[in-house]
């Protein structure tokens, strides 16, 4: 992973909202955590709620103010769902902010989560670079505190750890007619196509194949169903054909 990412609670109102938000972030990988406190929280109250995240609690950091939470970054992004004169006129998804993060190769990068009532202030936002809006219907758009956290280090999480992923790609054309081949002539030799051809049920297939975009291995495991179907098949017809007669050894 490249750049360190700093979670930063400002003002947070709830000790419980703290300790959920400690685990929300070792879900993800992350454990620096600064907090820029605006009252009194109980500390008893955090733990219980950062349950197995307690280790990410007690390496906590406590600030006298934001701007001695974010002085080493290089980086700083905002989370609010609230745009305007004096706050910022742009605001990136969850996903674009995780790319921008990813690109940065040194460095702490800061993410802010404001109060759980009034968010960040307009000065708090003017600290960072940019802001951030987790999308949301309108009818009622403010996250839990943890839950806003959980969904942005998610998306960092993905961003920053693509590289350990396997990649997917959908078969290509030529691949989902190699398959379709296989599937209809497995249907063919156990009889199914009485109302239906071949080709039509095959028309019916691609069009399911190529819309689930399979991937190679979940092709050739189709494949390979579908060819064992055939094969049973071809097995239970010889066992039921009647033997051939011999006229010397079985006279009529």
């Amino acid at each position: 992973m490249g750049s360190d990412v700093r979670i930063v609670l400002v003002r947070p109102r709830d000790a419980g909202n703290v300790g959920a938000v400690c685990r929300a972030m070792k879900c993800m990988g992350f454990g620096t955590l600064a907090i820029v406190p605006g009252e009194i929280l109980d500390p008893r109250r955090a733990r219980t709620l950062a349950h197995y995240a307690a280790d990410v609690l007690d390496r906590a950091t406590m600030h006298a103010t934001l701007r001695d939470a974010i002085g080493d970054a290089v980086f700083v992004a905002g989370t609010t769902r609230r745009r305007g004169r004096n706050r910022k006129y742009f605001t990136f998804f969850p996903e674009q902010l995780a790319q921008r993060i990813a690109q940065i190769r040194a460095g702490t990068v800061a993410v802010l989560f404001g109060n759980e009532e009034t968010g960040l202030t307009d000065d708090e936002l003017a600290l960072c670079n940019v802001a951030v809006t987790i999308p949301a219907t309108p009818r009622f758009p403010s996250l839990n505190l943890s839950h806003a956290v959980q969904v942005i280090c998610y998306e960092i999480f993905r961003a920053l750890r693509a590289d350990h992923l396997t990649p997917f790609s959908p078969i290509g054309a030529d691949a989902v007619d190699d398959l379709v081949g296989v599937i209809t002539r497995s249907l063919s030799s156990i009889g199914f196509f009485t109302q239906v051809t071949p080709d039509q049920m095959g028309v019916f297939f691609k069009d399911i194949i190529a819309r689930a975009g399979l991937s190679v291995n979940e092709s050739r495991r189709l494949g390979v169903v579908f060819g064992k179907i055939a094969g049973l098949a071809s097995k239970n017809r010889a066992r039921a054909a009647p033997e051939a007669i011999d006229p010397e050894t079985n006279p009529p």
